[in-house]
């Protein structure tokens, strides 16, 4: 990444005004639930276009993930072409980059050419350059730590032939970036949520791999670095039930989801109210950048909120399509920023 310019709150000042203008219109959860209980996408638009969803060309096709793509563009666009610190924001770009050196690994081995409708163009590294470092094996351009993945993956995949290998090195990989990059932009508030963002991940996966039966060395693997919860718990916890886990776990989203998320799983077998409660409890540590005025986190606050808020629409979006009940889609929705 190179070295970053370390900004004053005064930098911000414009940018931090301009974006609480776009807080201001983001959806709340009754306004969800409203979406949810539209009758057809054609009524759903009408109350997207309250929200600022403007383009909504691809629900009059039913093409909804054209739809979330152009949001999640304009998104990418409005943050890094009108508001200071790319480099502060880039962490947020990682995954993306990831991706596409995903579809591009996997495009190789076997034998066809990266489709453009797979590739993201929202990354930190232009798609297009991705796909000529993978392809001509010159990572010149590439961040130290995904040039190391790579490299990996592909050593890796040629002993064991494992396609699965290659995202759990570049997700392992991915998160370490996003990390080194918080640092390096001296955010705090981003380091934090990187760490909890961490822990959930872990937590998501420990939680799977035990309800199928996978051996503690499979775990192993997955775990990401990096968070709160060292590796050691999750090794003393393995034979514990979730809700187990739970009351051994210090932060108070953490122990509630997995409590009660965990007696669910056991009832019903579904991971729903899991998954959910985790991913409330990072939108929960999210929220703390409503109550700063000034730097960095109005901006970073606004933009997950965003990237929620498109999610929860293309939950609903999509059991509009199918004429789900409202409310069997309700249970799907993940908090929102404001109340």
């Amino acid at each position: 990444m190179g070295d970053l310019t370390i900004r004053s709150n005064d930098d911000y000042a414009f940018a931090d005004a301009f974006i609480g203008c776009y807080v201001s219109r983001l959806m709340k959860m009754p306004d969800l639930i409203r979406l949810a209980n539209c009758s057809d996408l054609t009524a759903a638009q009408t109350i997207l276009q309250e929200f600022g969803y403007s383009e909504t060309k691809g629900l009059e096709d039913d093409d909804i993930e054209w739809f979330i793509r152009h949001e999640q563009t304009k998104l990418y666009e409005m943050i890094y072409h009108g508001l200071p610190g790319r480099e502060e924001l880039a962490p947020f770009l990682y995954p993306f980059d990831y991706h596409n050196v995903k579809v591009c690994l996997k495009s190789e081995l076997l034998g066809v050419t990266p489709s453009e409708n797979v590739l993201i163009s929202t990354g930190e590294i232009d798609w297009k350059m991705v796909v000529a470092m993978i392809r001509d094996r010159n990572y010149a351009v590439m961040r130290p730590t995904m040039r190391d993945a790579v490299q990996e993956a592909l050593d890796v995949y040629g002993r064991t032939g494992d396609p699965q290998e290659i995202d759990i090195i570049l997700d392992r990989a991915c998160y370490k970036d996003m990390t080194l990059g918080a640092k390096e932009a001296d955010s705090q508030f981003l380091i934090d949520f990187l760490k909890l963002d961490i822990d959930i991940l872990n937590l998501k996966s420990f939680a799977r791999l035990k309800n199928i039966g996978k051996p503690w060395s499979f775990f192993r693997k997955v775990f990401l670095e990096d968070g709160s919860i060292p590796e050691e718990f999750f090794i003393s916890c393995y034979e514990d039930s979730l809700p187990q886990v739970g009351e051994k776990l210090v932060h108070p989203g953490l122990k509630e989801a997995m409590i009660e998320g965990g007696r669910k799983l056991a009832e019903t077998g579904s991971f729903t109210l899991l998954e959910k409660m985790l991913d409330d409890t990072l939108m929960d540590h999210n929220r703390k950048a409503l109550y700063v005025m000034e730097g960095i986190e109005p901006i970073a606050g606004y933009w997950y909120a965003k990237e929620q808020e498109i999610d929860n629409v293309r939950i609903i979006l999509n059991g509009i399509l199918i004429k789900m009940d409202p409310d069997d889609i309700i249970p799907f929705l993940g908090k929102t920023y404001t109340e």
